[in-house]
């Protein structure tokens, strides 16, 4: 029990020696202290240990990774070591030998975890960067249609907006059901408002506003069929859900490494399957040859970083903390993440559900929804409700736009860090806000 008191009161501001103590508790190298495996074996340790590993303000009950992840502290010592390191040996990291190898060894890592080929991965700030890649390198003309929902998040859908303002290309939003109650119907809607106009689909894997887990394999594959281009918007995805990328049969998927996942803030991803490459165009090429992912120059360099800009050098130390977060999920055990998360998710929808006042959104049909409840209440505005629960109940969770509700919407996200005590304080809060 010394170990959770030293956690729990650890300030939020950490100095250089509280950074190198949590270093000595919670590094990922080498994976025991004294003999005794860091990560406890039986479940009630695990997730009791699991509590103490992200950087959070104590006593609150955060409910709102899908907004904004912590850092898990082994991440925030990797990335601080990193920076130290690069500091220090300035001189010797600044080669171009030095970064050619470290970026083929990120990126070889990272692909493991994910599920791809290190040539079909190269980095960026986000998943909104991503997306923004795949808008502006898509050789796309005026008339050409995108086909998106309407509950796309806006920095997804930005770039789109943007091209159709730019180009003319059209964007076509499909108001999807909610709660939606076959994941048939989410294929049916893109399929009837494809053209012989249509280019590209444009939607979550996880949508941010309901938290409904769209069929990605099959809109992939009704698309592929029929020359369509995919991107997948995989943002609430990428530390929830346990898969391989290369197996949902996409062109291109955007995440990121701060929300779910736990690692350094600013990091995120582009995957590019390998045939695709060639047809899109870098946003900021830094020479002539690397319009072409086959050019001889730096062909030591994993394929997509190399055509569309690698960020290793200037990411490298937040970079280094995304691996110690991978780790953690691979010590963990990704499936079993996921299985903690669905757990508590089942008990928050069970105790929503005994709320006469609250509208379940999100679908409820087993395996069509993941760690994102959302709820929303015809009397009260759900600013309103998370204020009262930020306030009164030291409960924090999301008001999020509604399509046609002037009231909006309260969105919850568990993860593998709340407990099921948390989630009582949600509901007695909740329950009491909607009583006034």
């Amino acid at each position: 029990m010394t170990r959770k008191t030293r956690f729990s009161t650890m300030p939020l501001s950490l100095t250089r020696r509280q950074v190198l103590a949590a270093a000595a508790a919670t590094s990922f190298a080498p994976m025991t202290t004294l003999g005794r495996n860091v990560i406890p074996t039986s479940s009630r340790e695990l997730w009791e240990w699991v509590r103490h590993q992200p950087v959070l303000e104590p006593h609150l009950a955060y409910l709102d990774v899908a907004g904004a992840g912590p850092t898990m502290r082994a991440a925030m010592v990797a990335e601080y070591r990193a920076r130290e390191a690069q500091s220090y040996r300035l001189a010797t990291m600044s080669t171009r030998e030095h970064w050619v190898a470290e970026t083929t060894r990120v990126a070889t890592r990272v692909a493991e975890f994910l599920g791809c080929n290190a040539d079909e991965l190269c980095f960026t700030h986000g998943a909104g960067e991503a997306l923004s890649l795949v808008a502006g390198g898509l050789d796309l003309n005026a008339g050409d249609e995108i086909i998106t929902t309407s509950r796309e998040h806006p920095a997804a859908l930005a770039p789109w907006l943007v091209l159709a303002r730019r180009r003319g290309v059209v964007v076509k939003q499909i108001d999807l059901p909610a709660p939606l109650s076959d994941p048939e119907q989410v294929l049916g809607l893109f399929a009837g408002a494809t053209t012989d106009r249509t280019k590209v689909f444009l939607f979550s894997h996880v949508q941010c506003a309901d938290g409904a887990l769209l069929p990605v394999t099959d809109l992939c594959r009704f698309a592929r069929q029929r020359n369509i281009v995919t991107v997948v918007d995989g943002a609430q995805a990428i530390g929830m859900l346990d898969f391989q990328l290369r197996d949902l049969g996409c062109d291109f998927y955007a995440g990121c490494f701060h929300k779910w996942l736990g690692g350094s803030h600013g990091t995120g991803f582009l995957y590019v399957r390998r045939e695709m490459l060639e047809r899109i165009w870098p946003l900021a090429p830094r020479a002539l040859d690397s319009i072409s992912a086959s050019s001889t120059a730096a062909a030591d360099v994993p394929a997509a970083l190399r055509k569309l800009g690698n960020l290793v050098p200037q990411l490298w130390p937040a970079l280094r903390g995304v691996e110690s977060a991978m780790e953690l999920q691979r010590q963990i055990g990704r499936s079993r993440i996921e299985a903690r998360i669905r757990e508590l998710a089942i008990y928050t929808r069970l105790r929503l559900q005994q709320l006469s006042e609250a509208e379940i959104l999100t679908p409820a049909r087993p395996g069509s929804w993941g760690g994102i409840l959302t709820v929303r209440s015809s009397k009260h505005s759900a600013a309103d409700l998370t204020t009262v629960l930020t306030r009164g109940h030291r409960v924090h969770v999301r008001s999020v736009d509604w399509p046609g509700s002037v009231q909006g919407a309260v969105r919850i996200s568990v993860h593998i860090f709340n407990t099921h005590d948390e989630v009582d304080r949600l509901l007695q809060g909740l329950d009491r806000a909607l009583r006034l």
